[in-house]
This record gives structure tokens, sequence and C-alpha cells, in this order.
């Protein structure tokens, strides 16, 4: 059976279209396949040239062909043989997509040693106690093994996806090669489930794109492209926020990212974009007064990850982001700890005890006075302390004060609840008393201030808690820490950590009190009660609010904290 000959033209609305019907012999091979039903569709904007529009229609015509080509050969048996290079362009193939279908979501440690052992104790299965390691394995035995191999190596699907079927020989060759790449698979994956996203240098053993040319008997075939997604940069963004529904801090920090590639990019489809022009995007991002470092944990982070879903939702045919990052020069030498120096802590929480212009919002200046303190007797990141509300402050049954620090005040980075008992010089400087004339509600910003929630997901309306610590920060730059190598709220933890350890709070106590998570799982077993980190506080000394500047030490008021 023939396959139906098409014609591009000219649609209603100027566009440049064309169809091209999916034989009924292999329609439903082919749904399963590529995801078309009865038919394929081909658009190109109005003011594509009539020229590349052509060019561009005879590619994509001679792609369908080629798919429906493959699908028939494998309905009626005829299967595909591959050279020995060819077989190895294969299995490169197959690594980056098995990969990329778990790299971003990793699962745990323990599945992927499941899966090693799943493999080991199919080579053990026919194997007698005194058998010799070197002897070749009897036919059973790999025909047992590379059963194993294509069921985790999800062989089935990776050949279906591209349309392929190989004969005898080359499945048999294919199979004990991917055989070999599974192990490094596994560890990969194994190190992405503890978090380590460093380089793959098995990756780097293959060809820098995989292969687009099989044989099919003598003939040479181009292995169909996906088809087109249908969304640009940003329209894709809006796609992933919509599912993946992550934190407004990531999507507000990320939508300049898209605003940028759709930009970039414009009126391309996703699917169109090659690792290529990523790389060329990459090197625009590298101008003065945008860091390396930056580029690659939010530019590239976001295009990577959102691309990544892209690729696992068969929008796209590959991440072109997935490689790329700029090379990081060496680590600059450290000029100073990140904890504040005794002066810095002295000066700002001797100027938060000031009172504030009358001027001054009475949420700001309740922000002022009271987390700072906070943060330097708790270690709590500022945001968990800027989110307090009165009904997270109450008194344990052990008699002492302790604050409640929720992702139902906000947002937790670990998505934990926490309760942190309060050090007694808080409760002395009248921290309890302030909490009682608020009484209920937010402590540290106004709830009636905050606008109408944004319909657009993509940007969402900053929450008054993060507000507040980014008026907090610029406080403390104002009042006098101008030195831009220390944090002027996240100092606070690395400050509070150290004098913990000074005062010889043990390392699981410390853990407790900042929300630190330990990859030593004893740990786990030891986790401190809220009665352990109260009776441990008693030890964590008080700080000394006379620290002074040597050259201000005679004369107080010269300090830019109390000017």
């Amino acid at each position: 059976m023939g396959i139906a000959m098409t014609s591009i033209r000219r649609a209603p609305n100027g566009d440049w279209f064309a169809r091209k019907v999916i034989p009924e012999d292999v329609r439903e091979a082919y749904a399963k396949a590529f995801g078309a039903g009865r038919e394929e569709r081909f658009r190109r904007p109005a003011d594509t040239t009539e020229t590349k529009a052509k060019a561009e229609f005879r590619d994509w015509d001679a792609s369908i062909c080629s798919r429906i080509d493959a699908l028939r050969a494998a309905t009626t048996g005829a299967a595909i043989a591959l050279t020995h290079r060819q077989i190895h362009a294969l299995v490169a193939d197959w690594y980056r997509w098995f990969v990329a279908q778990h790299e971003e979501e990793p699962g745990t440690v323990e599945a992927w040693d499941d899966l090693v052992e799943r493999l080991e104790a199919a080579h053990e299965r026919f194997k007698a106690g005194d058998e010799d390691e070197e002897a070749p394995a009897h036919p059973n035995v790999r025909r047992w093994v590379r059963g194993v191999v294509t069921e985790l190596g999800r062989l089935p699907t990776f050949l279906a996806e591209r349309a392929l079927t190989l004969d005898h020989e080359t499945q048999a060759a294919f199979l004990d090669a991917v055989e070999d790449e599974l192990r490094p698979a596994f560890a990969l994956l194994r190190r992405r489930a503890t978090g380590d996203y460093g380089a793959d240098p098995r990756a780097a053993r293959f060809a820098p794109s995989p292969s687009s040319v099989v044989v099919v008997a003598a003939s040479p075939v181009r292995t169909a492209p996906v088809k087109l997604a249908g969304l640009g940069c940003f329209e894709l963004f809006r796609a992933w926020v919509n599912e993946r529904k992550p934190a407004p801090a990531s999507v507000d920090r990320w939508r300049g990212v898209f605003l940028a590639l759709d930009e970039r990019f414009k009126k391309r489809d996703v699917a169109t974009i090659t690792a290529d022009e990523a790389v060329e995007w990459k090197d625009s991002l590298l101008v003065p007064g945008r860091s390396p470092g930056v580029v690659n944990d939010t530019w590239l982070r976001a295009a990577k990850t959102v691309f990544g879903w892209a690729l696992r939702n068969r929008k796209v045919a590959e991440n072109p982001f997935k490689d790329i990052a700029v090379s990081l020069p060496s680590k600059p030498v450290q000029v100073r700890e990140r904890e504040f120096t005794d002066v810095e802590a002295a000066m700002i929480l001797r100027s938060a005890m000031i009172p504030a212009s009358k001027h001054t919002a009475k949420h700001n200046a309740a922000a002022r006075r009271w987390v700072p303190w906070l943060c330097a007797y708790t270690g709590s990141r500022v945001g968990e302390v800027t989110q307090l509300r009165a009904e997270d402050i109450s008194k344990a049954p052990g008699g002492y004060w302790v604050m409640k620090i929720t992702p139902d005040a906000g947002t937790v980075k670990t998505g934990q609840l926490r309760v942190v008992p309060l050090h007694e010089h808080l409760i002395e400087q009248g921290f309890i008393d302030f909490v009682r004339k608020v009484d209920k509600g937010p402590l540290f910003y106004d709830p009636s201030s905050k606008r109408k929630e944004s319909d657009d997901p993509t940007n969402p309306v900053q929450p008054l808690w993060v507000k507040a610590r980014v008026k907090l920060s610029d406080w403390v730059r104002e009042i006098g820490v101008k030195d831009r190598t220390i944090s002027p709220n996240h100092a606070w933890r690395h400050t509070f950590k150290r004098k913990a350890a000074r005062a010889g709070l043990e390392r699981r106590i410390r853990f407790a009190f900042c929300g630190h998570e330990s990859s030593d799982v004893g740990d786990l077993y030891e986790t401190p009660t809220v009665d352990d980190l109260a009776e441990a506080l008693k030890a964590f000394p008080r700080y000394d609010t006379t620290v002074m500047p040597k050259e201000d030490a005679g004369d107080a008021e010269t300090h830019p904290g109390e000017r």
C-alpha cells in the first residue's frame, strides 16, 4: 500500500498549511508511537518565505513517510540490521534518553541500589558455586540476562518511540551493549538522588549528539523527529507552572528567564530549538554585572528544568539545555567568615533597640525591633521569622516559650514544622508582651495591605512577609553593614551556629535549631526534642551590644547604627 501524496497551500489566514492522512494499516501503531491519530498537520507563519516554507514542508513530508515506512516494516516483520558503530550510536541515544526520563526527579538511592541488585541477581541465577568466573556464559544465562536488561532499561518503549525493529543479531548485540551502560546509568541517577548534579563523565564517551541515521536494509532512513509542541518558550513556562505549581518565589525568579528566551526565539516552537542555539544563548548571558554562577544557578537551571519537563511530557525530542553550563573560574579567595563580626552583630542588635521614627510603619518598626534578635538567638531564616503570627508563639508544658515555624504561616524551605525555644534574653526584653498586644495574626507585616491575587500564575504577587524580609535587608545595609561579601540577613544563621558551637551545643542540637538535615542516618535516631533544645539553649551566651569599633569605642554617638 502506498502513501497518499500531499501538497502545501495557503490557509485562509495566510499561513502555509498542509496535512497528511495516516494510512489505516499503521494508524493505531502511529498513534501509540507519535501521538497523532488520523493525520499530521504542517503549519508555518504567513510571513515565512515561499522557498523556506516549501523546503521545510519537504523535510516534514519525508519525516512522516519515514515513520510510516518504519512502522510498516515492523508490522510485516521486516527488521533493521545495524553496523557495530550504529549499534553503539543507538546505545548512546538510549543512555541519554534513559537518564533524561529520571534525572529531574531521580527518586531514592535505595531504588537505584535495588535495580543494580536485580541486574546482579540475573547473572547469579544459573551460576553454580564452583563455576569458573572466566568461563563463557551459557546461552540460557544470556537469554535471561538480556530479558532483565530489556525490562530494566525500558527498551521496548525506547525502540517503539523510534519506530525501530532490530533483527535478531542486532537485537542481541544492542542488549549486550546496553547492559554495559546500565550500571553507569544507575550510578549516575543514584548520585542525582543524593542531590549531586555534577558533570557525567560517562556521557563524554558518546558522540556529541545522538545519531539520526539508521539503516533499513541497504537504504538510509532518517529517524522521525518529534512533532512540534505548538508552544513558544513562555507558553512552555506557563504550562510547567500550571502543572508543577512551584513556589511563587521560583516562578518570580524564573519568569524573567523565559521572557528573555521568548524574546530570543521569537515565534519559534520550543521543539525546534537546537543545542547549538542554546549554547549561543548561554554565551549571550555572560555580560558585565552578571556572574557565571548566576547564569548557571538561575538562567540555565530554569531552562534545563522546564525543558526537561517538556521532554518527559513528549513535547520536545530532546532538552537542548541539558549539558550546557558556564565554566566557573576558580573560587575567589574568601576574605572573611560568613558570620557577623562581634561589632556588626552588636551594631545591628543595638540599632534594633532604638525606637523607630514616627514615620516608620508600625509593622516595619516591629520587624526592625524583633526579627534580628529572633534570628540571632534561634538561627532561623529571616523569612521564617517575618512570616510569624502571634498564634505561633506559645508556652510549652516545660514552662519555657517557643515559636512555631510552620508552612501554614508562609513557606518553610524543608516543608516541615519546626518548634524552637526562645532564649530568656528575648523574654526579658519584652517580646512576649509585644506578642500579647498583637493578639492574633502576623507580627511583622500588615495583612490589610495585601494586593489582589494575580490571575496569571506566571506572575504571582510577592507575599508580604517576603517584602518585610527585603525591607529588613535594606535597613541593615543603611545602618552600616556595607560589606557586600556578607549577607545582611542570612549571616545570622552562620553567626548562631558558630556561637552555639563555641558554647558547646552539640551538632544535632545546632542542626535542629536551624532546620538543617544531616546526611548521617544515625542522626535520625538521635533527633532532639524541644525540651532538649530548651535545656541546651541555657548554655547559649547573651549577645553583648556594647561592643564597638575600635575607632568609635570612646564615642558611641558616632556609630552609624545610631545616627
